[in-house]
């Protein structure tokens, strides 16, 4: 009983709840056709049915951490972000085979398990009428979907075979007979008096004390009233029950325990409670997904640019490479050929060692060594351009990921991985919602994703207006909307499109930002990735 009790509170799916379902919708149930059948993935099943000139898609999740079933609305569909595979798996063509097309002829719930029974007619080669039952077992680790014949107790197939090296206790596979899960020993509240029921309550250990008194209101006032016994019973016996999840839907009860708000029904509870858990999962894999992408490609960057940077480094060594073939050439007619090394003095006076090789003559030397000073200025100017290019693309991902970590669509989270992945990116043509505010008359705009940013350099700006972004750090596109080109903006709305740009940027915390700004028509997009820019003949200010 106290597990029972507990189960209704947590997001565990417990037999309390899936009698109840069965009870509302068994109606439905009843002679359905299955008209089509799909499996999005390893753990879950959606069956299309129809009856009674209506159709609805029923779903089974037998995934431990979500396992449960119910009919989906469109709404909790899209919330799933289904994605069907183009070859149905194994599981889902067998169940093709045996009860597409077919219909439901009962549907149970074994008393006090959590197992969904649906029973099929089925025909076989020698046109045999068969019974055949799809058994949706809803018990956590051990969830699972079995189809057996009834009539012979042999199992067909299952979503997860079982074998003895998985369990010792039960193993589930094709042409072994199907048995329910060994009973747990638990007492039937309905069928306890009260008086056995204080004994037991009494006989508690603290720890399972303190359980029970969490979960039922003023339980350890009052644990041996019999007038609370009564209203257990009969909310246990289901009599008298509403569907309610609790506001941060951290719950879900079947009566109000306050802080929760009310739907219309058991299906509605079950399909709203956990299509809301498996969407923000989906959400949070794909953020730590992307994030993980991210900042791998920022280490490599990171690792690029510190070799690009040493080539920087090699500035001075170029330079000595010229000195040493100037002083060469300055003392051309003062050497003699066929020395190792020679010490002279520089232009200022000190006297240095020039390594020779006595191969060569003094001229073709100093040749050497400006053949080496080319060599070598010329790959720190590459490696200054480079380290240009990478700066940009650090800042590119650092913005990226400012961005994401903001978000809360999980469709712009899928299109920017796909972007980030460099696959096939579209923008759909459709006017993006961009916030902006009036200040003294003038529209400022605020990039809050870079779909928006986008869109901003893209349809809204135009040549003369004012674009601004912090220094070097990620952050909105921010867009001074002048109301004709020849305007004049005021040095105080320039502060204002500044502080806003802070105000929505990695920097927002900081005391001090640089936010810098230039015309949009200095501003230019790089590398045809959304709104990733370059600009010049900006002015920097300090916000």
């Amino acid at each position: 009983m106290l597990f029972l009790v507990y189960y209704i509170f947590m997001i565990n799916f417990d037999a309390l709840t899936l009698s109840l379902f069965l009870k509302e919708n068994k109606e439905f149930f009843l002679n359905a056709k299955i008209q089509k059948i799909q499996q999005p993935s390893r753990s879950e099943l959606v069956f299309s049915c129809r009856n009674k000139y209506e159709s609805k898609k029923f779903y089974i999740n037998f995934n431990p951490e979500f396992y449960h079933l119910c009919f989906m609305s469109e709404i909790t569909e899209k919330r799933r972000n289904f994605t069907i595979p183009k070859t149905a798996p194994m599981f889902c063509m067998l169940l093709r085979k045996y009860i597409q097309n077919a219909k439901i002829v009962d549907v149970r719930v074994p008393q006090y398990e959590r197992i969904f029974e649906l029973y099929f007619e089925y025909y076989d080669e020698l046109n045999e009428k068969n019974i055949i039952c799809l058994a949706v077992e809803l018990m956590g680790k051990y969830s699972n979907v079995i189809l057996y014949n009834y009539d012979t107790n042999v199992i067909i197939g299952c979503a997860h075979n079982v074998s003895s090296e998985k369990s010792r206790e039960r193993e589930l596979y094709g042409s072994l007979p199907y048995i329910y899960p060994i009973k747990q020993k638990k007492k039937n509240l309905l069928k306890t008096d009260f008086e056995t029921f204080k004994t037991n309550i009494n006989n508690l250990s603290s720890k399972y004390y303190y359980l029970v008194s969490s979960i039922i209101e003023d339980f350890s006032k009052y644990y041996n009233n019999e007038e609370l016994y009564n209203k257990l019973t009969v909310f246990l016996s289901q009599k008298n029950y509403t569907a309610y999840i609790k506001n941060d839907y951290s719950k879900y009860c079947l009566y109000d325990f306050g802080d929760s708000f009310q739907v219309k029904n058991i299906n509605e509870m079950i399909d709203e409670y956990f299509s809301y858990h498996q969407q923000r999962k989906m959400f949070e894999n794909l953020k730590t997904n992307i994030d993980k992408f991210i900042n791998t490609q920022l280490k490599k960057l990171y690792m690029l640019k510190e070799k690009q940077e040493n080539q920087i480094a090699k500035l001075d060594k170029a330079l000595s490479y010229k000195n040493k073939a100037d002083i060469l050439m300055a003392n051309l007619y003062y050497l003699t050929p066929g020395q190792k090394s020679v010490r002279l003095k520089d232009f200022e006076g000190k006297e240095i060692e020039i390594s020779l090789d006595e191969n060569m003559s003094i001229k073709e030397n100093a040749n050497r060594y400006y053949a080496l000073y080319k060599k070598t200025k010329t790959a720190f100017e590459h490696a200054q351009i480079m380290v240009r290019e990478t700066n940009s693309q650090i800042l590119y991902y650092e913005e990226q990921k400012y961005y994401i970590n903001a978000s809360s669509d999980i469709e712009y989270l899928k299109e920017i991985f796909n972007e980030l992945k460099g696959e096939n990116f579209t923008k759909e043509e459709k006017t993006e919602k961009v916030d902006f505010v009036v200040y003294k008359g003038i529209k400022i705009y605020i990039g809050k994703n870079i779909k928006q940013n986008d869109y901003i350099l893209s349809k809204i700006s135009a040549s003369e207006d004012i674009w601004f972004h912090t220094l070097n750090t990620a952050g909105a596109h921010v867009l001074i909307k002048k109301n004709n080109s020849k305007e004049i903006i005021s040095d105080d709305i320039i502060l204002k499109a500044a502080q806003l740009t802070k105000e929505f940027s990695s920097q927002k915390n900081n005391s001090k930002t640089s936010v810098i700004y230039t015309l949009r028509k200095y501003v230019k997009k790089a590398n045809k990735k959304l709104a990733f820019v370059t600009y010049k003949n900006e002015t920097e200010i300090i916000v």
